[in-house]
């Protein structure tokens, strides 16, 4: 059987590299760690209550606090007769949303499994 990979035309002595090392007896190594050890820094210890205030502080950075509603003068941007009609769509579509809740709850019964946020996310995709 001949060798295929010489064929090729592969240096065959650079691809297993560790056969080809010269054999070390270790004593480096543990120079090198010694010296690797007496170089590091020490490790401060940190209190872990000073740990959690940190994040504390930084989460009400990142999740700032939700302004209050505030309510809006409708008159300034549309006329009475919009917002009449606006205001019969928005009855409407509540209206259809509380349909949709009575059919969930008959559905699945008094013990059904959906939160209450579930519920109306239903109710309010039942509405055309």
């Amino acid at each position: 059987m001949s060798n295929e990979i010489n064929r090729i035309g592969i240096n065959t002595g650079s691809v297993n590299s560790y056969a080809h090392q010269p054999k070390d007896t270790g004593k480096s190594e543990k120079k090198e760690t010694e010296t690797q050890q007496a170089n590091a820094p020490a490790k401060q210890q940190v209190n872990p209550d000073d740990v959690l205030s940190y994040m504390a502080q930084n989460a009400a950075v990142i999740n700032p606090q939700v302004a209050a509603v505030r309510t809006y003068d409708v008159s300034k941007y549309v006329t009475p007769e919009q917002a009449a009609r606006i205001a019969g769509f928005i009855a409407s579509f509540d209206e259809q949303v509380a349909k949709g809740l009575i059919a969930i709850d008959e559905e699945f019964g008094e013990n059904n499994v959906l939160s209450e946020p579930a519920k109306y996310e239903i109710a309010a995709a039942m509405v055309k």
